[in-house]
């Protein structure tokens, strides 16, 4: 039995489909000390994050993705690339 090829992430369509649901962009993702959030990652996660930044530096986008902010996972500490976020 044949099966098909699985898709294909894409971010960009994945970051398309988040900000017609409810998700915001990364121009306006809180700052320190402004609280947990929750991302979306590059990769397709959804974790919960915290900005360790006082200003937003937002990577523009290119062929590896959208525009995209580092931001710290609240678990591990671990860095995450954000394409969108909301609060939990």
């Amino acid at each position: 039995m044949k099966h098909a090829l699985p898709k294909r992430r894409n971010p960009y369509d994945m970051v398309s489909e988040a900000l017609e649901s409810g998700w915001n962009e990364v121009h306006s993702i809180p700052l320190k000390d402004e609280g947990d959030f929750l991302v979306l990652t590059l990769s397709g996660l959804v974790r919960l994050a915290r900005n360790r930044r006082s200003y937003r530096k937002i990577r523009r986008a290119d062929g590896y993705g959208p525009e995209r902010i580092t931001v710290n996972a609240v678990s591990s500490g671990n860095y995450l690339g954000a394409i969108a976020w909301k609060w939990p």
